[in-house]
């Protein structure tokens, strides 16, 4: 059961080269349906196509939806560890009111909570993967509007089964909350709410404004990340851990009438007669759908012609312990290590959202002219734009080890607290590595180039939460300062996928065109 539009975000970022956050088995629609629900979801918005206000609204829809994710992690993670708890010391009463935190800090029950909420991620995962290609062409198809909407609705399923389960735990068993993943077959996920958003972005911006507009998506959703923990927390401690999971919902619902609002830039739409014509002459059969499915891989793949290009695929299979050591079992961790209540540690969330923030808006751009200056030292400074996202990424890799090592080996929150900035410093690395993928490919490749990136993720994303409970468990067992395992099995897995950027070389012709641009504006 997991909430909202996740941006990955914190760490999941929502940039250009995001999996068009993520987290599918729906039947195509037919032709009869599919104008139901376009009508339906469908409001009488003026057709004022001004790219900085469809900007501007997507902005704002972003961080009310990456707020649901930062309400409803810690709530959860602590009704299932009370769930799991009672179960533990066969305790029958509702679960109405939590019973003391501190007797549920058992090795044996927060094993159970991490492996529960890690299979839970997992399957979200597994489904929105398989969700996100068909719900993808609906988009392009019938409209973006409607299955952005249907897509939040499938948020909002997947949290009330989520909370029914864990209400009434004396009738269901808590491992039944597995099957809110499949909410995420209706409208495809995470995935498809991220590839809505940078697909109308894309339509709505020339490529000179482009970069601009992603980078005001990525800080939206850093924002609304950083805002909902520290919210959630409080409301936790005053009102108890429901609460702030009713607040996601009233987010999710006032993003998706928000975004009723924002103007379809779906361009080159069929008319009705040639959809009709065109509708009457598809094969819908599963089999002829396998095989275009199949087709549309196979030519994505053919892409990947370069050894750095591939090099630099594989460094997503990082992206996502990364993101989800600082999500929910951040939260678990950080309580049952440091002896502090759950509810607390969503302060400690807003901290590392807030440093984010900052890195993104003062000391990335800083660091990017800096090492481009002619005073810069010559073992600091780069000879291209190109040249220098390969120095950026190799260094936030670099960073991002030992930061998450200091989390991993931490006696105390303080010096906790210090590895979740030094985290943050390196908060760019998935940016900067999917901006070198674009150096291989060709403008009109870079769709297929971003889906193969949102299918590594998806894969990374399938594994990150089982190997952080499996780690944990196995750190508890041994007891002592080898609690922190996994947060070090993290760092050398973070480690080891960074040690690929040193054999990445940029394309010559990337450094050509780089080189003529700089001779022009010389010439200037």
């Amino acid at each position: 059961m997991s909430g909202g539009a996740q941006h990955h975000h914190g760490s999941a970022e929502s940039t250009e080269e995001s999996p068009l956050l993520s987290d599918g088995r729906p039947r195509r629609p037919s032709h009869r349906p599919t104008l139901s629900v376009a009508s339906i979801t469908s409001v009488h918005v003026p057709k004022v196509h001004n790219g900085r206000i469809i900007v501007n609204l997507l902005c704002v829809i972003a961080l009310i939806a990456s707020a649901s994710s930062g309400f409803i992690n810690i709530p959860v993670t602590r009704i299932v560890e009370d769930v799991v708890c009672r179960k533990y010391y066969d305790i029958k009463e509702s679960a109405g009111s939590p019973i003391d935190e501190k007797q549920c800090k058992d090795d044996a029950i927060q094993s159970k909570v991490a492996f529960v909420m890690a299979l839970s991620g997992s399957l979200d995962a597994a489904v929105g993967f398989f969700a996100a290609f068909p719900w993808g062409l609906a988009a392009d198809r019938i409209g973006r509007k409607p299955v952005f909407v249907l897509a939040l609705l499938g948020d909002v399923v997947s949290i009330f089964w989520g909370m029914m389960v864990l209400y009434f735990h004396t009738v269901f068993p808590v491992e039944l909350i597995w099957l809110g993943s499949v909410g995420y077959a209706i409208g495809g996920g995470n995935a498809v709410l991220v590839g809505i958003i940078l697909s109308m972005i894309t339509d709505s911006t020339s490529e000179e404004e482009r970069a601009v507009a992603f980078m005001r998506l990525h800080v939206a959703g850093l924002a609304g990340n950083l805002i909902s923990p520290a919210v959630s927390s409080f409301m936790m401690e005053r009102m108890g851990p429901w609460p702030p999971i009713w607040s996601a919902i009233v987010v999710i619902t006032v993003a998706a009438i928000a975004f009723l609002f924002v103007p379809e830039t779906l361009k080159h739409q069929k008319d009705p007669e040639e959809d009709a014509q065109e509708t009457e002459t598809e094969v819908p059969g599963l089999k002829s759908r396998a095989a275009h499915v199949i087709a549309q891989f196979k030519e994505s793949l053919s892409i990947l012609k370069s050894t750095s290009l591939i090099l630099l695929l594989l460094t997503c299979l990082g992206s996502a312990p990364v993101l989800y050591s600082t999500l929910g079992f951040m939260a678990q961790f950080v309580s049952k290590r440091y002896g502090i209540e759950m509810s607390l540690t969503g302060y400690i969330q807003s901290t590392y959202g807030i440093a984010q923030v900052i890195q993104a808006l003062l000391f990335l751009p800083w660091i990017t002219r800096y090492i481009m200056r002619d005073t810069t030292p010559a073992i600091l400074r780069a000879p291209d734009e190109h040249c220098r996202d390969l120095f950026l990424a190799r260094w936030s890799f670099g960073i991002l080890t030992i930061g998450i090592l200091i989390l991993g080996l931490s006696p105390n929150l303080a010096s906790f607290i210090i590895g979740l900035l030094l985290m943050a410093l390196a908060a760019s690395f998935n940016s900067l590595t999917r901006s070198l993928m674009t150096l291989y490919v060709d403008p009109e490749h870079r769709s297929r180039l971003f889906s193969l990136v949102g299918m590594v993720e998806v894969v990374s994303s399938v594994y990150a939460q089982p190997f952080l409970a499996t780690l944990f468990a196995l750190g508890m067992r041994f007891g002592g300062g080898w609690i922190g395992l996994p947060y070090c099995g993290v760092s050398v897995l973070v480690a080891i996928t960074g040690s690929l950027l040193y054999f990445v070389r940029v394309p010559k012709e990337a450094k050509d065109s780089s080189s003529t641009r700089e001779d022009d504006q010389h010439q200037d």
